[in-house]
């Protein structure tokens, strides 16, 4: 991959599409990395789209946990957090085996997969909330160590278990910490991680936080629902470019 000059054409879209993830992330409570991936996807590559959404995901979740300390409930976090921590090996085998071109199939193909649903208003409500809760972290291991799309199914959960809005708010920005810090130092210990990703993803790292404390401020006043609908349209549209970024269709 070529690195990004900062200040470049290149570099202002992915500071756009930082600032929309960031307030995406700060109204709904999730899909940082689900509507970052794929834009980024179309200027990065695979590896250092991960490593970015990664990075930047960590200091957005830091600054909703200020806001949204008094609703963190750890004891329903922890299954999930174990279930994640088993899966990361699995996603760190996927990135350090497949080629690149592979790697954007497969963030694309989750992307429009977990979307949809969403974009549907899929739910279901599991008894053994527990036991599912770290089934769901596995996954979402599984998929934070190879795509950084691991939010998925642990938003579906949450919702599927009727989650009041402002515990899932809270919970998942907890959860997202801890499972960014794990994966990080995997990745780190995989040798994925390049000094230039780091130094170009802290340099979208003001607007990110820009982006998020003015969706904070608004995110009592928007119509989330109509929001996240509008969202999910980009973020499927986004993914299936993505695929086909990956299979030649269309230049990388």
């Amino acid at each position: 991959m070529q690195d990004l000059d900062i200040f470049s054409l290149q570099w202002g879209l992915a500071l756009a599409a930082v600032m929309v993830a960031g307030y995406v992330r700060a109204v709904a409570g999730f899909g940082f990395a689900l509507v970052l991936g794929p834009m980024l996807l179309l200027l990065l590559g695979p590896r250092d789209v991960v490593v970015t959404n990664l990075l930047l995901g960590f200091f957005g979740n830091l600054s909703v946990l200020r806001y949204a300390r008094r609703v963190i409930e750890p004891r329903r976090i922890w299954p999930m957090a174990l279930g994640a921590v088993a899966g990361l090996p699995i996603g760190i085998f996927i990135i350090t085996t497949l080629s690149e071109s592979t790697l954007r199939v497969l963030i694309g193909a989750v992307v429009v997969c977990f979307a949809i649903p969403l974009l549907l208003g899929y739910g279901r409500q599991f008894q053994r909330e527990r036991l599912t809760a770290g089934l769901a972290g596995l996954l979402s291991g599984a998929l934070t160590g190879s795509t950084s799309l691991g939010g998925p199914p642990v938003v579906m959960f949450m919702h599927n278990q009727k989650w009041p809005q402002e515990s899932i708010h809270g919970n998942l920005a907890l959860y997202f910490m801890f499972l960014g810090t794990c994966t990080l130092v995997g990745l780190l210990a995989a040798g994925i991680i390049k000094s230039s990703t780091v130094i170009t993803a802290l340099t979208w790292l003001p607007g990110m936080l820009l982006s998020t404390w003015l969706g904070l401020l608004t995110f009592r006043h928007v119509n989330a629902r109509l929001f996240r609908w509008l969202s999910l349209l980009v973020v499927i549209g986004s993914g299936i470019a993505g695929i086909l970024t990956g299979l030649g269709i269309i230049p990388a």
